[in-house]
């Protein structure tokens, strides 16, 4: 029986998935004022190279980071853009300004304002001045002539939550010999307001990520990294955001390969996915749908434009977060419902790596069905997202009595109709036009980002995120077992080669199918679990029906 606190985070974590975030608890808002950056200044860089910190004289300046005892450079808080404070609230990312003297790069800068949530250190500095990114490197320099390949990390957070500096990525780049960045993005009201007056502006939050790849081109040889080998990639909103950038004329050129995990641009959500009476979701909306919503917030503030707008403290303007965590499409940026592009194979036709956990909503439809699912109820929620006679074939896929409980068989109902089946699509899509690898991630031994191991009602599940600690450190994730580990180690050999080749194939490695329509019609993912296999999804969670019935 789970305690009251594990509820209020998985109603919370629902609540804040509207797009398809990481589960993020919008109970209680914790932001407080701007905080300053981590910016001091050493004399010179004479004096850094005396301590065996290492330097890197960046196209805005010098920054010192730190060498690790295991063999790495770490460099962070190096910003990207210009603070977004003030007039610049609501714009594009300006750039950087430029320093004198060398930057102390040593700790991660302050996370963009949020609300509290279960994943996310508690305590951490929070500021608009927040667009900063983190560099990780091998401590030993490259080969002559041979820089290494370089992955772009997005984090999660349902657009709402999240930052760069959350996820440790030394396994990947000790195993990949690569370099990673990771980066903060504005969310929610900051980040993924829009308004009439702002014109076709808006998704300032993927403008950002736009920056930062930029500030990768012109800075990341300088750490070793190639600009010619980036690879683009992210959990959740962050995978969101890589595939809408997929299709985004104005990212093109920036990145070689992408990986897209828990999430797609084809996800969607039928009703009741979010709590009975909830209607349908997606989470990208026309521009005019979010400049709406924008100029309604305008009103309840007392606000008639947008400069009045600026001038409120950012401890007011939070409140309205979880309002804001939709892409808008129609926008400079977004022209088009990136779901319209991948059908029309007009996205950016670089190597794809592409997947889901087996259990995508099972913490989702934990929180918004808190008191659990009868089978008359279920056989309800059924009936409302899919009409009677879908329902009916629905419900002989997913019978009750296969599951531990309905709530069960709801959560892998929405899981595979929802997450599994359209990432699927998604990657079928694209591998009409590039190399594309699929994978279900499916270690039943996972425990969620939330840190608490799910009821018995619906266990055996697999999370959402429940994936990413077999890749990066994670803060609040529990210790992995030891077969946990060898999984873990199988993977980022996966994405390790995936980054440095557009290939996860290798030695000693199971086999993963490049996705290929033959002439019999299948295509296989890769079932990331203890042993790994290959899996025909069409069968195994049922895409076969789903993308061809409802």
């Amino acid at each position: 029986m789970r305690s009251d606190k594990v509820a209020q985070v998985r109603r919370a974590a629902a609540r804040g998935l509207l797009a398809l975030g990481v589960t993020a608890a919008l109970a209680s808002c914790g932001p407080g004022g701007p905080t300053a950056t981590a910016d001091s200044a050493a004399p010179d860089a004479t004096t850094s190279a005396a301590t065996s910190a290492p330097v890197v004289r960046t196209t805005d300046g010098a920054v010192r980071g730190t060498a690790t005892r295991d063999g790495l450079r770490r460099f962070q808080g190096i910003p990207f853009a210009a603070p977004p404070v003030g007039s610049l609230r609501w714009r594009p990312p300006q750039p950087a300004h430029a320093w004198t003297g060398v930057r102390d790069a040593t700790r991660p800068g302050p996370v963009c304002v949020q609300p509290d949530a279960p994943e996310m250190p508690s305590g951490l500095p929070q500021s608009e001045d927040c667009l900063t990114l983190n560099v990780t490197a091998p401590r030993r320099p490259p080969e002559p002539g041979k820089p290494r390949p370089v992955l772009v990390w997005m984090p999660g957070g349902g657009f709402v939550t999240g930052a760069g500096s959350v996820d440790d990525p030394s396994r990947l780049v000790k195993r990949g010999d690569m370099v990673v960045v990771t980066l903060n993005y504005r969310l929610g009201v900051f980040g993924f307001f829009a308004h009439p007056r702002l014109g076709a502006q808006g998704n300032f939050g993927l403008q950002d990520q736009l920056a930062a790849l930029r500030w990768v081109h012109a800075n990341i040889a300088r750490f070793g990294g190639d600009p010619g080998r980036i690879t683009l990639g992210g959990v959740s909103a962050g995978a969101m955001s890589t595939c809408t950038l997929m299709t985004s004329p104005r990212a093109r050129g920036l990145f070689r390969q992408a990986i897209v995990q828990s999430g797609s641009c084809l996800t969607d959500f039928p009703a009741g996915g979010f709590g009975p009476g909830s209607g349908p979701v997606n989470g990208w909306q026309p521009l005019t749908t979010v400049q709406r919503t924008g100029r309604d917030l305008a009103d309840r503030l007392g606000c008639r434009d947008v400069t009045c707008l600026r001038r409120l403290p950012a401890r007011e303007l939070v409140k309205h977060q979880a309002q804001f965590s939709i892409v808008a499409y129609g926008t400079n940026l977004v022209p088009r419902h990136p779901a319209e592009v991948f059908a029309a194979g007009k996205q950016t036709p670089v190597p794809l790596l592409q997947g889901t956990t087996r259990d995508e909503h099972v913490e989702f439809a934990l929180g918004v069905y808190p008191d659990g699912l009868t089978s008359a109820q279920y056989r309800g929620l059924l009936r409302d997202a899919f009409g009677a006679d879908t329902a009916r074939r629905v419900e002989r896929r997913y019978p009750v009595r296969d599951f531990p409980s309905p709530m069960a068989a709801a959560a892998r109902m929405f899981s595979d109709r929802s997450w599994t089946c359209p990432a699927w699509r998604a990657a079928r899509l694209h591998a009409r036009t590039a190399p594309t690898y699929s994978y279900l991630f499916d270690d039943e031994a996972a425990i969620p980002l939330s840190g608490h191991p799910l009821p018995a009602h619906v266990r055996p599940s697999v999370a959402h995120g429940a994936d990413v600690p077999y890749l990066f450190d994670s803060v609040n994730a529990p210790p992995l077992t030891a077969a946990q580990r060898r999984l873990a180690t199988r993977m980022v050999g996966y994405w390790a080669r995936f980054v440095r080749s557009g290939d996860p194939n290798g030695p000693h490695a199971t086999p993963w199918p490049r996705m290929s329509l033959t002439s019999g019609g299948r295509s296989y993912a890769l079932d990331l679990a203890p042993g790994p296999r290959r899996t025909d999804l069409d069968v195994s969670r049922q895409c076969g029906f789903w993308l061809n019935r409802a």
